[in-house]
């Protein structure tokens, strides 16, 4: 029975907030009648009504997320609407995300942060070559943490890709009208150059370059890129390369350095054109 003054969702009551970004609020939430945890993310609305581009995006999300469903992805277990306020029900990761990992305890060793990111790259792989989605927006802050299974180890959490808020197909990317010329939305601390100057028809390889980012922010602490203060990061972005990760004063394998290193060029051509060639170089080094 669900207590007084709690809010409430459907079924769903909360329990507390677990985060809030740029689309919207996430909650832990329970079922009132069976005691089920999950996740609850509601629309952001600034006014009365959420506005038809921010509904329209939430809706492709709704839609993205049913398709998709593998290990290393958070599962969408279902959606409506209280009033004007639109949410979508998810798994719940107990174990934060990357981001807290680090901010919590540090950088984290080699032999810990690869095999989250192989994790990553496994997900990246189904969606992309599957499901034909690309992400835009994988950073730390997005890899959620989930128990450990038979498949991979108990004894270590598994990685798992959240908020599809910004995905779309890349087939028919530029095809859909949600995302107007010259906009750009995203983070650019882990965005590649690739996908600021193109983001409209972004394609899967910018996912790639943004999962090597996010392993050499777990491996160091520090972004690819350095952001003076004071500077447009958009700038930053279109005319600084990523500093050599072996510049970072942390220890890595040399074999490491270089992969990293390669996938995170800015040049022309991408050095890792999928996640699963990404995968395959880390799991060599």
């Amino acid at each position: 029975m669900a207590e007084e003054g709690l809010a409430t969702f459907g079924a769903w009551v909360v329990e507390r907030e677990l985060g809030r970004g740029s689309m919207g609020v996430v909650y832990a939430v329970f079922d009132r009648g069976s005691g089920e945890r999950r996740a609850l993310k509601t629309l952001r609305s600034d006014g009365p009504q959420p506005s038809a581009e921010a509904l329209a995006l939430f809706e492709r999300e709704v839609r993205i997320c049913t398709e998709l469903r593998h290990p290393h992805l958070v599962r969408l277990d279902g959606s409506g609407h209280t009033g004007a306020v639109h949410w979508l029900v998810m798994e719940l990761c107990e174990g934060g995300s990357l981001m807290d990992l680090v901010r919590t305890g540090g950088p984290l060793p080699a032999a810990r942060a690869v095999p989250l990111v192989v994790d990553v790259l496994d997900g990246l792989t189904y969606a992309h070559e599957v499901r034909g989605a690309v992400h835009r927006d994988i950073k730390p802050q997005n890899i959620l943490l989930g128990p450990g299974t038979e498949s991979t180890a108990a004894s270590r959490p598994v990685a798992k890709i959240a908020d599809f808020g910004l995905a779309k197909a890349y087939a028919t990317a530029g095809l859909s009208g949600l995302t107007a010329t010259g906009s750009v939305s995203g983070t650019p601390a882990f965005m590649p150059r690739a996908q600021l100057v193109n983001y409209k028809y972004a394609q899967p390889h910018v996912d790639v370059w943004a999962t090597a980012a996010t392993l050499y922010f777990l491996l160091t602490g520090h972004t690819p890129r350095d952001f003076p203060v004071g500077r447009d990061p958009w700038l930053t972005v279109t005319t600084t390369a990523a500093v050599p990760v072996g510049e970072r004063g942390v220890p890595l394998p040399d074999r490491l350095e270089r992969v990293l290193d390669r996938a995170l060029r800015d040049g022309p051509e991408p050095e890792f054109r999928t996640a699963d060639a990404f995968k395959k170089a880390l799991q060599a080094t």
